[in-house]
């Protein structure tokens, strides 16, 4: 059933991209007086652009789809986005036609928000008299989205928006005297369409400063929302004797002896950091769970497992995100979790190859942090670098002292 659910909300996803530019295209259309003959011909194009577009986020059973944590956001910022490009048939509104790769490029990060700009650009190129009339304004306008979808991805603080519409309008700036060949009269000739330029680009990072302010609020409420919240369902769970814990050492007993010594070094790394040790401690136990499932998803298999045990929320979160590569943990503890498994996952390592005596723990355990809590994105954790350091220092002192 899970699957089912999952294509059928890919195959909606793909659709309304489809409602959005068609309709977009025709509002546009019909905007500037064009003629049936010519809307028809323009939605053709547009509808070649798509499949494109949905091709590329249908690729390989729609992981990219899947990859989109906020579908309904994605959409919304999309669309309104498609409004704006139509409006640029009758007038010119400078870069705010780009509102939508800014959002995305905050929600979903760089790829997503180049892949939309591309089709933004399509129908740009559809739509605007500007754009057939001057070549180089097409140049600006593809090159000043794709360094807004990679810039703003990398904005990690609210303080930092600032400094980053500084480097766009200079680069906006820049951009505009390079396709000028720096010709002084020509750029002071079209200072009214560099101002609207400008104007644009602070809409942008406004759009970009205001969805992550919404993003960041968003992960605080679910964080906030967690502790504290069933207590005595995790101090259950918690537990090596739960059920659950030995379903999955009758399945495996190696598997069960990973996961006992994943979760009782995550439960220590939680005592000492002041976060929720029975949580930590459930999280460890239970991240790859789903392996008991073995002929199911991953995933489905994970919600599955959070379903039929009443997992609390915070739980949920914890094993799903660890057979996920976006997004990053939503917890202090998720991050816990990571850290411990891959701690232990690497000595196991060692030892089935005969290598261990040869690493010391510190190193060891550097090396994890560098591939793991230094790399991942921890902006959605509420773990801080200084944080993140001292958390460290414990795994270098502590790690392997209490192992039976």
């Amino acid at each position: 059933m899970g699957k089912i659910k999952n294509r059928k909300k890919n195959i909606a996803f793909r659709f309304w991209v489809y409602i959005e530019v068609i309709s977009g295209t025709i509002l546009g259309s019909v905007l500037c007086g064009t003629g049936y003959i010519d809307i028809l011909r323009n939605i053709v194009v547009s509808i070649t652009g798509i499949m494109v577009f949905v091709y590329y986020y249908g690729l390989k059973d729609s992981r990219m789809v899947k990859a989109v944590p906020s579908q309904k956001a994605f959409l919304i910022s999309f669309a309104v986005s498609n409004l704006l490009v139509a409006f640029t048939a009758v007038t010119d509104i400078g870069t705010v036609w780009m509102a939508g790769t800014a959002a995305i490029a905050v929600m979903e990060g760089m790829g997503h928000a180049v892949s939309c700009h591309l089709l933004l650009m399509l129908q740009y190129l559809i739509l605007s008299a500007d754009a057939v009339k001057n070549n180089r304004i097409v140049v600006f306008y593809a090159v000043l989205g794709i360094l807004l979808a990679l810039i703003v991805p990398e904005i990690k603080k609210r303080r930092l928006f600032l400094y980053a519409a500084v480097i766009f309008i200079s680069l906006t700036l820049v951009l505009a005297m390079v396709l000028n060949g720096g010709n002084i009269k020509e750029i002071w000739a079209g200072r009214a369409f560099l101002a609207r330029c400008i104007a644009g680009d602070i809409v942008l990072l406004s759009v970009s400063w205001v969805t992550y302010c919404i993003k960041k609020q968003d992960s605080r409420n679910k964080r906030a929302s967690l502790p504290g919240h069933d207590q005595k369902t995790l101090a259950a769970l918690a537990g090596t004797d739960h059920m659950l814990m030995q379903r999955i050492k009758h399945y495996s007993e190696a598997l069960y002896i990973h996961s006992v010594r994943t979760g009782k070094l995550s439960c220590r790394a939680a005592e000492s950091a002041g976060y929720n040790k029975n949580l930590a401690m459930a999280g460890g136990l239970y991240h790859e769970a789903g392996r008991i499932y073995e002929n199911e998803d991953y995933k489905e298999a994970c919600e599955k497992i959070a379903s039929e045990y009443a997992f609390p929320l915070q739980l949920t979160y914890i094993i799903k995100q660890h057979g996920c590569t976006s997004g990053g943990p939503l917890s202090p503890e998720a991050v816990l979790v990571m850290v411990s498994d891959g701690i232990i996952s690497t000595d196991e390592y060692l030892r089935r190859t005969g290598k261990r005596e040869q690493v010391p723990d510190e190193r060891l355990i550097k090396s994890v942090f560098n591939s793991k809590a230094m790399k991942e994105k921890l902006d959605n954790s509420g773990m801080g670098k200084e944080q993140i350091e001292k958390l460290m220092d414990f795994y270098i002192n502590n790690a392997f002292k209490e192992e039976v």
